[in-house]
């Protein structure tokens, strides 16, 4: 019997290569953070996620990313920055992601507060 898959969760950080891409779209492999409760994602097939970065320093200064550091997750291997506006649907499964890490459940909530800010400006 084949081991059965993860399936993705609310601040887990998967690696994935999100090619085919056009345009400013992120292209090759990058870590992903998927933004999307794991019953969801069962349901329905696809995550939603947001890629990090090592780069995206104009970003960081129009406020629409956030920076992981070492602490910033349970492993601490992962780091860069949040590309909170770059919003991705991917099917982690059909695409071979693995699991990398979890982001801190306080880092995950100031993600959520500035997608959120992003898509319905108070």
């Amino acid at each position: 019997m084949p081991p059965r898959r993860r399936t993705p969760g609310k601040g887990e950080i998967w690696h994935v290569n999100g090619d085919p891409v056009s345009g400013r779209e992120f292209k090759g492999a990058h870590y992903y953070l998927v933004i999307s409760h794991s019953e969801l994602v069962k349901a329905l097939g696809t995550a939603v996620c947001l890629p990090i970065t090592s780069a995206g320093m104009k970003s960081r200064n129009e406020n629409v990313a956030v920076y992981l550091d070492g602490c910033s997750t349970d492993t601490g291997k992962v780091t860069g920055v949040v590309m909170c506006y770059q919003l991705r649907s991917m099917d982690l499964s059909a695409r071979g992601a693995t699991y990398a890490a979890k982001v801190d459940p306080a880092i995950m909530d100031e993600i959520m507060g500035l997608v959120v800010d992003l898509i319905d400006p108070q």
